[in-house]
Order: structure tokens, then C-alpha cells, then sequence
């Protein structure tokens, strides 16, 4: 019963009590000294609990309860202050707050308090998660079980595997839908009603992993002009899913290690650890027994990750599947354009069939989205879908259009001429965003590292890389 917490003291000392015993508990506490502060913290997330001196050195704390009641009426108050000010405290309830604590602090009966508040906000999230599934109103699911049968199978692991704290290994090639199984996994656990953290490793450059994981304190590193509660402690009470764990350096692994078995982390410049009530849910696509065969990852965090394994073949494995997936597909890009496309063609669905898809949902996504666009009736054929994907040529270019010259012989090697397509495709797509590889990632429905791949194997060079792909596929190649 893990909650977030801003205390509001200007007084360092008791400030530092505050958060350490709190901490302790295994709360995710922040700590600020003045009303600017207070409102800034506010501005920028919400908190579960306020616990707020009503005597600041730059105004008044009714002024910041004030705020509260605004932005995040839902927020417990509670109200510290000397047996001289009861009047204020008397006051701030009138305007308020739940519940005030006299000066000087009892840490025990502030900690007791606190624990009554997140037992009843236990309670809370739990009834609303309960009465969600009882309406069969689990979206992260329900998209499961709408993907066909292999994903219902998915669906019904997921299922079983939810209620129980075991942590989950979910394996499958990039686009295969990790997230959404992390997501389903979430929203059917008895953490459903608490906060879902997803990070990617290889979205940052690997310096900057552990401080967003784990947080840092005031002055840990340069810059760090304020701490940093770090993604565990945003998770409290919740699911943290960490995606591309394959690309976790050394030490990361180690400290991920002891956040999995202790539930305890070591911010960056901490002289102690703080406790943490987080389900970590585990993503890749890389062979993970491989990579402990090899050496670089840890064989003892291996086992503690993969407790469940949620395994998602890739969509050239699920043919059965591509066309109840290509109608939920069409369905959700319809509503989201406006289009009055409501069909596919017996030809179109015959070339989503036929095509490999090495981006998997992601890429099929993506090229439906781009038919339900350019289709101007209410059924999209095989001349909608990117050629790519059709095997049709593309239009003739409006400067003169083609020379005339027999179209060659296509190649009987489906490899060879799967990658003819692709190579063709990407360049098109690369010349469309006058080659920026971040644009054109996007468009293809492929992560900029997976999209550097694509141009290595194909052997298109001679486009530039964008700064944020540039660094996103240094250290990672997902």
C-alpha cells in the first residue's frame, strides 16, 4: 500500500524526518520548503497524499490547500501546525482539509495516519477495479481477445497469470503488442486500481537508465538541481513495465536485481535505500537464455524475471488471425478519420494474408491506417494497401510515367523478392520525408532502431540520421 507523497515543510530537518520515515514505509515522498515550490510540484504531477505546513517563509499554507481543493479534490490533507495556530488548523478544515497533526511532529502517530489513508485508498481502487472486470470493461483484454485466436490464447495466460504477484517475462518480436500484454497483465491484478509505468531502455542513452529507474537526490550528478523520485517510486502501489530489458547494462542489472528481490532501491546519491511496492513486468525480443549463455545478462536475474513467461509469435505465425485483426484495425482508424470505410475486399485480404509482416501489428497497423486514408469507397482493395504489401507496383510518376520497357519477370525466390519490395518501400518512404529516418520510422509503424536495421540489411545508405535516432541506435538495437 504504496502512496505518493508531497510534504510541504520549510523547516529542513523536519522535512528530512518526514520523508526518511515515510520513505521507510516504502511511500514515494517528496519533500519542498516553500509555497512556489509546493504549487510548482503540484503543477507538474498529482500527489496521494499532502501533508502541508500551514507557516511557509514565502505565504500562507491555505493559500496551496486552496490549490489542492482546485486541481485534486481527491487528494488526502492533512494540515501540520503548532498548538499555538489551532485556529489555522481549525480554519484549513472548514476550507478542506481532511485531517491535521499538532507540532511538534510524532513521527509514529503521522505514520499511523498515513497508513489509514492508504488502506482505505486500497480499498477504493480495489472495489473499482473489481466492479471493471465484473463489467467486462478491461480494455487492455478485450484488444487481446479481439486479435484472434492465438491472441485469446494470450489473453486466457494473462488471465490466470494476473491475480498472483509473480513477475512476467513478456517475449516477442518488436511490434508484436508486449505493451498491450503488460497492460492486460496490470489492469487484471489487484494493482489494477494503481498507477502503470511503462519505460523502454533503449528509448535513452544508457547513462541516464539507472536515474530513471532508481531517482537521484539534490546534487547526485551535475544538473541534478532537484531530486528525483525515479520510475519505481512513480510505480508504487502499481506495474512497472520495463521493456528491452535485454538492453540493461551490467550494472543496471545488478541494481534491478536487488530492486526485484529486496523490493528496496538506491537513488544516486542516497545514503539509504527506500522501499518499493512495485510488480515489474519484463519485455524483449532479444533470447534472454541466450544472452546468460553468452554473458551479458545475469543469469540470476534471468530466473527472477522470468517466473511467467508470456510468449507473442510474431504475426507471420498467426495467418488465422491477420484477418479478424485487419477489421478491429480498419474499425479503429475508421472512427479515428471519419471515413465510411467499413470492408475489406476478397483481394485484400488475400495480400494481408500472403505478406510477411516483419513489423508485425505495428506495420499492419500502419498500412491500414494508410488505405483507410487513400480508400474512397466504403471497402478497401488490394490497390489501397501500400505495394509493399500488395505485390502491385507503384502509380506511374506524374513526370512522364514509365518508359515503356516491359516490366521484368518477378523473382520466383520469395525471400529475394520480399526484400525487392521492402528495399523499394523503405526508399520511397525515406524519400517522402526527404530522409529523415525518425519521420519515416514513424510512418512505417517501426521504432527508429529497428528502421536502422532495415537500411543496413537492405544496404540503403546515404540518408541522414536524425539527432534522437542517432542516439536512440547507439545503444539500442531494438
Amino acid at each position: 500500500m504504496s502512496e505518493s507523497i508531497l510534504v510541504v515543510e520549510d523547516d529542513p530537518t523536519v522535512a528530512n524526518n518526514v520523508a526518511r520515515g515515510l520513505s521507510r514505509d516504502g511511500h514515494a515522498v517528496t519533500a519542498v520548503g516553500t509555497c512556489k515550490e509546493a504549487l510548482a510540484e503540484l503543477a507538474y504531477r498529482s500527489f496521494d497524499v499532502i501533508l502541508l505546513d500551514l507557516r511557509l517563509p514565502d505565504g500562507d499554507g491555505l493559500e496551496v490547500l486552496d490549490e489542492i481543493r482546485k486541481g485534486s479534490p481527491e487528494t488526502f490533507t492533512l494540515v501540520m501546525t503548532a498548538y499555538a495556530s489551532i485556529e489555522s488548523a481549525i480554519d484549513a478544515l472548514r476550507r478542506g482539509a481532511h485531517d491535521y497533526v499538532l507540532k511538534p511532529l510524532a513521527l509514529a502517530d503521522l505514520r499511523a495516519k498515513v497508513e489509514r489513508v492508504a488502506r482505505n485508498r486500497q480499498v477504493e481502487r480495489e472495489n473499482v477495479r473489481l466492479r471493471a472486470i465484473v463489467r467486462g470493461d478491461s480494455d487492455a483484454i478485450a484488444a487481446l481477445r479481439r486479435g484472434g485466436q492465438h491472441m485469446a490464447r494470450v489473453a486466457d495466460l494473462v488471465d490466470r497469470v494476473a491475480p498472483t504477484q509473480a513477475n512476467v517475462l513478456v517475449t516477442g518480436e518488436s511490434g508484436t503488442g508486449k505493451d498491450l500484454v503488460a497492460r492486460a497483465l496490470h489492469e487484471r491484478s489487484t494493482r489494477g486500481s494503481g498507477p502503470f509505468v511503462a519505460f523502454s531502455v533503449g528509448a535513452i542513452p544508457e547513462a541516464l537508465v539507472e536515474a530513471q529507474l532508481f531517482g537521484y537526490e539534490r546534487g547526485a550528478h551535475f544538473g541534478a538541481d532537484a531530486a528525483c523520485d525515479g520510475l519505481f517510486r512513480a510505480a508504487s502501489g502499481g506495474t512497472l513495465l520495463i521493456d528491452d530489458v535485454g538492453e540493461l547494462s551490467a550494472l543496471a542489472q545488478t541494481k534491478l536485481l536487488r530492486a526485484v528481490e529486496t523490493k528496496e532501491i538506491l537513488p544516486l546519491g542516497a545514503d539509504h535505500p527506500r522501499r518499493v511496492d512495485v510488480r515489474v513486468v519484463a519485455a524483449t525480443h532479444r533470447d534472454l537464455a541466450a544472452g546468460v549463455r553468452q554473458g551479458t545478462f545475469r543469469e540470476d536475474l534471468f530466473y527472477r524475471l522470468n517466473v511467467v513467461t508470456v510468449d507473442i509469435p510474431p504475426l507471420r505465425q498467426r495467418k488465422s488471425d491477420i484477418a479478424t485483426l485487419a477489421r478491429e484495425l480498419l474499425e479503429r482508424h475508421a472512427r479515428t478519420y471519419q471515413r465510411p470505410v467499413v470492408a475489406f475486399t476478397e483481394d485484400a485480404i488475400a495480400c494481408l494474408e500472403r505478406y510477411a509482416w516483419p513489423g508485425n501489428v505495428r506495420e499492419l497497423s500502419n498500412a491500414i491506417e494508410r488505405a483507410t486514408i487513400v480508400c474512397d469507397g466504403d471497402a478497401i482493395t488490394a490497390a489501397h494497401l501500400p505495394p509493399v504489401v500488395s505485390g502491385m507496383p507503384p502509380p506511374a510518376s506524374q513526370d512522364g510515367g514509365s518508359s515503356g520497357a516491359p516490366e521484368p519477370l518477378l523473382d520466383p525466390n520469395l525471400e529475394r523478392a520480399t526484400a525487392t519490395f521492402q528495399r523499394e518501400h523503405v526508399r520511397r518512404v525515406l524519400e517522402r520525408t526527404n530522409g529523415s529516418r525518425d519521420d519515416a520510422a514513424r510512418l512505417l509503424g517501426l521504432s527508429p532502431a529497428t528502421l536502422y536495421r532495415y537500411l543496413q540489411k537492405l544496404g540503403l545508405k546515404g540518408f541522414r540520421a536524425d539527432d534522437e535516432d542517432a542516439r536512440s541506435t547507439k545503444d539500442d538495437p531494438s
